[in-house]
């Protein structure tokens, strides 16, 4: 059988209410025992004072506990005394008193049979008990003497200043700290039975409370399971609206975001879909387009249109390696080969390759790097993350004779952090557009020129490039007019 989350927190409630009242049905019961133990002691302690003082007096009279015995006087006479009793025959009236004795059957058939009282409840008459200073029983019976209760009866204790410095004797009475009496057992039943009321009517209020709370608690988990299978479905639209700010409504919020998360995945697969699809099929058009032309013989295949086939073919060749090495990227199976390298050795040969192309867009380069820096980098890797940019720079910056553009390179080196921040000149990208500028395949042809455009990609392996070192990458306005990225690579 399979229960449900309702199921099982219905149980919870109730076994955990039922454990409760288990627990204060025993301690109320032990707390009750005690205090009617403890009422029955005061009430007895009550009863025996005078007790106690006639006790004190009979023993300072014969300076012992010789006359304790059995018939004993005295000892009737405390007995007497406890039972309240006004007077008390002496022993030979009472023989005297005697009824007189039956008549005797010749015929012990029609004798009738011997009526004999029944002994009253034992609880009725308590019997008295009296111990030594030292623990001896003097008076009683020792079988008795372990359920009665015992009160010290002190030197002088009928005196009105009295000492409690000296015990003479303890005086007991049988069977006190018991419950015996009818009365006392009826009350201790009565209680007992109401409360097991009480606990039966607790528990019926409770099941009746946790029904509809099990299930105001379980709605949101269905609503939130409902959503799931929404999602797994492909219906990233789903939300769960749920208000409250506990642990369910924090989940719930965790799968709205999952949910959007999801819908702009999909969103960004399908644009990436469509912008691969629009950058392979550009070159492939060209090319499909010059080659018909020369079957048909509208073009001719003079090595001017071979030379533009050619560079289509390379143009679709880099964009084919790029898509090879951002996916070898993203699986983590592009490897590094990190090691001691100097930084601005690294940027030098950078510029040193495209001398010639950077004298010829007029291009003025300055570079600040402490020429002994060193750095734990790929060496190849990040010397590719510096051509890219140098590409972009050259691709996208205004730059003539009259005007030349400006690349700024500024290397800082601070504990383990070491920051390179790469700038050119005029012109600009709106700042609101500046954090797509690592998205792939993304470009903003309406503000940089174009008049050689790349894939879209090159910022996107510089991003990943960066990360791979233990670094970031981003983009902000440069001071000179231009594009500034800064790239923070750490330890």
């Amino acid at each position: 059988m399979k229960l449900t989350i309702r199921v099982k927190l219905l149980l919870v409630i109730l076994i955990a209410n039922t454990a409760l009242v288990l627990a204060i049905y025993v301690a109320n019961k032990l707390a009750f025992e005690k205090s009617f133990s403890q009422y029955v002691e005061n009430t007895s302690r009550v009863e025996l004072q005078e007790i106690v003082v006639l006790v004190s007096q009979t023993y300072e009279k014969h300076g012992n506990l010789n006359w304790v015995y059995k018939n004993s006087p005295d000892w009737e006479n405390i007995v007497r005394q406890f039972y309240g009793a006004q007077q008390l025959p002496p022993r030979n009236e009472r023989y005297e008193r005697r009824p007189p004795p039956r008549p005797r059957f010749e015929d012990q058939q029609h004798r009738p049979p011997r009526q004999r009282p029944r002994p009253g409840p034992r609880g009725e008459r308590k019997r008295l008990l009296l111990k030594d200073a030292q623990g001896n029983l003097v008076m009683g019976n020792k079988q008795n003497s372990k359920d009665s209760l015992w009160f010290p009866v002190y030197e002088n204790e009928h005196l009105e200043n009295a000492q409690h410095d000296k015990v003479i004797a303890y005086l007991g009475v049988e069977a006190s700290g018991l419950i015996r009496n009818e009365f006392d057992q009826l009350f201790a039943q009565q209680q007992q039975r109401q409360f097991i009321l009480i606990a039966v009517i607790a528990l019926l209020v409770t099941v009746i409370i946790a029904i509809p709370f099990s299930k105001y608690l379980v709605t949101p988990i269905i609503q939130l399971r409902r959503n799931a299978k929404l999602l797994a479905q492909g219906n990233f639209e789903a939300h769960t609206e749920i208000s409250s700010k506990d642990e369910l409504g924090l989940l719930a919020r965790d799968m709205n975001r999952l949910a959007d998360t999801l819908a702009q995945n999909q969103t960004a697969r399908q644009q990436w879909i469509a912008d691969i699809s629009h950058e392979l099929r550009t070159p492939i058009a060209v090319i499909r387009a010059e080659l018909e032309g020369m079957i048909d013989g509208v073009i001719n295949s003079d090595p001017e249109q071979l030379q533009s086939l050619h560079e289509e073919i390379q143009r679709l060749t880099r964009l084919v390696d790029d898509l090879h090495q951002l996916s070898l990227s993203d699986r983590g199976s592009l490897s590094y080969n990190m090691a001691k390298h100097n930084l601005h050795d690294i940027l030098s040969r950078t510029f040193a390759k495209c001398s010639h192309q950077l004298e010829l867009s007029h291009f003025q380069v300055h570079l600040q790097c402490d020429t002994g820096l060193t750095i734990d980098c790929d060496e190849q890797r990040l010397g590719q993350l510096f051509d890219n940019l140098l590409q972009n720079t050259i691709r996208y910056t205004d730059s003539s004779q009259a005007q030349p553009g400006t690349i700024d390179v500024s290397v800082n080196h601070t504990g383990a952090i070491t920051t390179i921040y790469w700038q050119d000149s005029a012109p600009t990208v709106p700042e609101d557009q500046i954090d797509k500028l690592f998205d792939r395949l993304y470009r903003v042809d309406k503000h940089r020129n174009r008049a050689s455009g790349g894939s879209g990609l090159g910022l996107a392996i510089c991003q990943s490039i960066a990360e791979a070192h233990n670094g970031n990458i981003s983009a902000h306005l440069s001071d000179l007019g231009g594009l500034a990225i800064m790239i923070e690579l750490r330890r």
